[in-house]
């Protein structure tokens, strides 16, 4: 018999979008955070700026997704120190890959979207959950609510 108890996860849900053209990425996301059917907030933002040039949206559950950013953002830290420049966005997108990888025993309830420019200023655009590590694609869609993922 399952009781509401044994599950540890919250979906907090949400809307990320990355839209990458020939010299441009945009990464949005609706800043509603909710429970159910009750709205907590109208005013939570989704988007970390984690390196120079790559901007991550999350969705899903929010304690995970801030423990996620917290790491991510300690992690780029250590490299901008160790290597005297910030992280690329494809390196951000394989260190990203590699901590959802490392945490899929016990996984981060977390949607991500990573878009931005990487070392040589070329579009560079990611989807990550908790399941698929890493997929690369000009166009991301998350709609956390239903569920669904579109690579376009």
């Amino acid at each position: 018999m399952s009781r509401r108890g044994d599950w540890v996860y919250e979906n907090n849900g949400g809307t990320c979008v990355a839209i990458a053209g020939a010299d441009y990425c945009v990464v949005a996301a609706d800043t509603r955070l909710s429970v159910g059917y009750s709205i907590l907030t109208r005013d939570h933002s989704k988007i970390c700026d984690l390196a120079d040039k790559c901007v991550l949206a999350s969705s899903g559950f929010q304690g995970d997704i801030k423990a996620l950013h917290k790491n991510l953002a300690a992690r780029e830290l250590l490299y901008q120190h160790q290597h005297n420049k910030r992280m690329s966005c494809p390196a951000m997108a394989q260190l990203l890959s590699n901590t959802l990888y490392y945490k899929r025993f016990f996984p981060y309830y977390a949607f991500n979207v990573l878009g931005g420019l990487d070392s040589e200023g070329k579009v560079c655009c990611f989807t990550f959950s908790h399941l698929l590590f890493e997929h690369s694609s000009k166009h991301v869609v998350h709609l956390h609510r239903e569920r669904v993922c579109f690579h376009l």
